[in-house]
């Protein structure tokens, strides 16, 4: 038989080629993806669109009682239901947009007005007074360490624990009444063994909440009412709080308080001593083992939101399950369930504060889309979470940084819409061609090279769309931000990871005692992650250029400047047609930036203007001559010092002034000083003139001397300092400079006798300034010519050991301001005696006098 032919190999399929077809199904599929979207695939949005009108126009209906603030928003309601039934579709909407509105309006309103007939804040005091009450924790202490000693801070610092209480109980003399409303009680010093539901006992000085004095000053007042909270308790000892038992069961909170302090403790013993602290805020939101020093690292370079848990942390914690998954481990609506738990207890282990709570709201969001089978649509998340947060704490929304946080979140998350489309446009043919021809190694590269790109393309949207709040807030602007979010977003997601997977290591360590090398080996990770991300964010610190002070555009530029984004947002996604008016309109927003300092420039007054500032127990005096000259007069307080610079460069700022032409320092007691080396790096400063008396006649290194550091910090940043004497005159802009005291060798006194006395004259009118002269220099003034003055700064604060009787005879002032952190009644009244009006910045906060050829006219920052 022949053989048989060899049977033929089995032909492989040629790869199909994609019909023409089905080419043009995926154009019109990746056209579909392109269109705009619709405004009711977005249905809350627009319902956290009229939430936060509401809350705008929210002081609007200040002056009505409650129920006359909820009317308008009952009428829109009712509105609705008649147009739905109309089946006036748009017209409904519209109405039941206003009536959400509006009763965000009321709500927000009735948060902020409304308290209890017996809250503890309405006996609470503008100034301090002893109290006895009982309480009931609701948190758990947070300890603050005390901050590094220095030679600017008058009264030195100590420990801190913070206790947030409920009121129960006020002594009222002998006998005890009801009380209610919540406050917070520092204690000098630590505090363990208290926990949420103990009931206590407080001996301290109750006071309201220190209010802004200065204009761009931060309000604590009114943060602490965003919080429902009008009294604080400062106690000097932990002796002053004790526990009398448990009060208020309170399981929930007790059992995460254990949870919280167990993890702390865990972190504390596993991870190295210089990582523990920064794992502790990241991961825990335990920001209390951080100094001022680290904050302001991390402030400078744009990244103090590493310090507070948000997105990235929530996340991480969601998506553990989901890699458990993924690996085959779980199944996988099990792991979206487990994730939901997750998150749930996490943020209420870290405080429910509101970024956690939005990233948690979105995560869970996105784990019931999951479970329910349907695609999460993130803007919607996003907008939840601003409704929830507002319902639920209404005050948090006047938080630069619950307002950052949110606008941050809706930024990258454009980011990534405008990513996600750019990925689903249909590619050509050719283009597949070439991808797929591409090695793995060089496939990776362009993938990271992507993601680096991406990455610090959406630090810079963030940047962009956030910088103008930033700017108004907190007076920063960091460029090194951008590059540093490139360094720190891994190294902060294998610290995060390692700092979850030691608690979680430890957790079943404490069960069956075998997993202690995995906790330590994680610990490690963690703290190696840790050491690196504080040495780039160091070194980002200490570049020049990384971050520098700037006055900031003003509140109406940056709620304008919100709104334009928000609704450049809108056009891009609904109606992209309508760009183009969009852009110009924010271009025009732009120019009207610059229009209040233009028409300052062009309508420039003839008057001298003296600005006291309310520092406390301290003295700083801005003096704004014709010409556009600034001379600021003391810079300092018994306060911090990086406070005190901070409420001065604010209030500075607010008037325009953004250089000085000098600083002239008095004498060398710290309340008069101690702000000048935050100011020195917050504007420029071109001299500082001052007494021989001042600064040591040489520089001994070993000299610790506040006065002695602030000579080396001036000489340091080429400050020159110019000493003047008795008989110096001088001209700034139009106004006529003159020291009255003392001489070149001075008397044989304190400093405060041979402090400097400023006389300035404008028009024919004269402002004395006289430091905190006391005798014997005192007597040594008065007994020159009499010097008729129109404003006079009262000396020594008001002091009586000023002679205010004698010194209102030899000047007779017509006004007198009298910068201290007390009432000064004595003082006071002998001004009064002879004429003079008297205005405390203590009570009224920043006194202005304008003087001009008209007169002199006086106005005060608080009615």
């Amino acid at each position: 038989m022949p053989a048989s032919p060899p049977a033929a190999a089995p032909s492989q399929p040629a790869p199909s080629r994609p019909t023409p077809s089905r080419r043009a199904a995926e154009q019109r599929l990746a056209a579909r993806r392109q269109q705009p979207a619709r405004p009711a695939d977005t249905p809350l949005v627009w319902t956290a669109a009229a939430v936060a009108l509401g809350a705008v126009v929210a002081p609007l209906l200040a002056g009505l009682p409650a129920e006359a603030a909820m009317a308008p928003a009952l009428v829109a309601l009712a509105s609705w239901g008649f147009a739905w039934r109309r089946r006036t579709n748009h017209l409904a909407v519209g109405w039941l947009l206003a009536a959400v509105a509006l009763s965000s309006a009321a709500w927000s309103g009735a948060a902020w007005r409304l308290f209890a007939v017996d809250d503890l804040g309405r006996s609470a005091p503008r100034d301090a007074e002893p109290v006895c009450l009982e309480a009931i924790a609701v948190t758990a202490p947070v300890h603050y360490p005390a901050a590094a000693p220095t030679p600017f801070r008058a009264i030195p610092s100590t420990d801190r624990t913070v206790i947030e209480v409920e009121a129960n109980r006020l002594r009222d003399a002998e006998s005890w009444r009801a009380t209610s409303g919540r406050c917070e009680v520092t204690i000098a010093g630590r505090v363990e063994d208290i926990a949420p539901g103990d009931r206590l006992t407080v001996f301290g000085q109750l006071r309201q909440p220190h209010p802004a004095l200065n204009p761009g000053e931060r309000d604590a007042a009114a943060a602490e009412r965003s919080e429902r909270r009008l009294a604080t308790v400062w106690c000097a000892s932990p002796a002053c709080v004790t526990r009398r038992g448990g009060g208020a069961p309170r399981p929930v909170s007790r059992t995460l308080a254990g949870v919280r302090n167990s993890a702390i403790q865990s972190i504390d013993q596993r991870l190295s001593p210089r990582a523990a602290p920064l794992v502790r805020a990241m991961l825990l939101g335990d920001a209390s083992g951080l100094s001022d020093e680290d904050y302001d690292v991390f402030r400078r370079t744009g990244t103090v939101h590493l310090l507070v848990v948000s997105g990235l942390h929530v996340g991480l914690v969601a998506a553990a399950p989901i890699a458990l998954a993924a690996l085959g481990l779980l199944p996988r609506r099990s792991a979206w369930a487990l994730s939901l738990v997750l998150v749930t207890g996490y943020v209420a282990l870290v405080g429910a504060r509101p970024p956690a709570l939005r990233a948690g709201i979105v995560a869970s969001s996105i784990c019931v889309a999951a479970l329910a089978g349907r695609r999460p649509i993130s803007a919607n998340s996003l907008a939840a979470a601003a409704i929830v947060v507002f319902a639920v704490a209404p005050g948090a929304w006047a938080a630069a940084g619950t307002r950052l946080s949110f606008l941050s979140a809706a930024t990258l998350l454009g980011v990534a819409g405008f990513a996600a489309k750019r990925r689903a446009a249909w590619t050509p043919p050719l283009e597949r061609l070439v991808r797929s021809t591409r090695s793995p190694r060089e496939r990776i590269a362009r993938g990271a090279a992507g993601w680096a790109v991406w990455g610090v393309g959406a630090t810079l949207a963030v940047q962009l769309v956030t910088g103008p709040l930033v700017a108004s807030e907190f007076h920063l602007v960091s460029p090194a931000a951008a590059p540093l979010s490139l360094c720190v977003s891994p190294l902060l997601m294998l610290l995060i990871g390692g700092g979850l997977a030691t608690l979680f290591a430890e957790m079943l360590n404490g069960l069956w005692g075998v997993f202690g090398p995995l906790a330590d080996g994680a610990a490690g990770v963690s703290s190696l992650a840790t050491n690196a991300l504080s040495d780039a964010i160091e070194f980002g610190a200490a570049s020049p250029g990384a971050g520098f002070w700037t006055g900031g555009p003003a509140p109406w530029w940056v709620a304008a400047w919100t709104g334009w984004v928000a609704l450049a947002a809108a056009s891009g996604a609904y109606w992209p047609r309508a760009a183009g008016a969009v852009w110009r309109l924010g271009l025009a927003l732009v120019a009207a930036a610059f229009v209040p300092t233009l028409w300052e420039a062009a309508t420039a007054s003839d008057e001298l203007r003296c600005s006291f500032i309310a520092v406390g127990h301290g003295s700083s005096t801005l003096i704004e001559t014709p010409g556009g000259g600034a001379v600021l007069v003391d810079a300092g307080a018994l306060t911090a010092p990086e406070r005190v610079a901070d409420v001065i460069a604010r209030a500075l700022w607010a008037r325009g002034v953004h250089r000085l032409d000098a600083v002239v320092l008095t004498h060398p007691d710290t309340d008069h000083y101690n702000a000048v080396p935050g100011l020195l790096e917050r504007m420029p400063i071109r001299a500082v003139l001052t007494t021989t008396l001042m600064f040591p006649s040489w520089d001994d290194p070993q000299d610790a001397s506040g006065p002695a550091e602030l000579s080396r910090r001036l000489a340091t940043a080429g400050i020159p300092v110019r000493s003047v004497q008795l008989g110096d005159r001088w001209r700034v802009g139009r106004a006529e400079f003159e020291v009255l005291h003392p001489d070149d060798i001075g008397v044989v006194g304190s400093d405060n006798a041979n402090s400097l006395v400023l006389g300035i004259e404008h028009a024919g009118r004269r402002v004395l300034l006289p430091g905190d002269l006391e005798s014997p220099g005192i007597e040594l003034l008065l007994a020159q010519e009499p010097y008729d003055c129109d404003v006079l700064l009262a000396p020594h604060h008001g002091s009586r050991r000023s002679d205010p009787a004698g010194f209102a005879a030899w000047c007779r002032p017509e006004q007198v301001v009298v910068s201290s952190g007390e009432p000064r009644n004595a003082a006071g009244l002998s001004y009064m005696a002879a004429g003079a009006r008297v205005w405390s910045t203590h009570q009224v906060g920043l006194v202005t006098t304008s003087i001009s050829r008209g007169g002199v006219r006086v106005a005060a920052f608080t009615p």
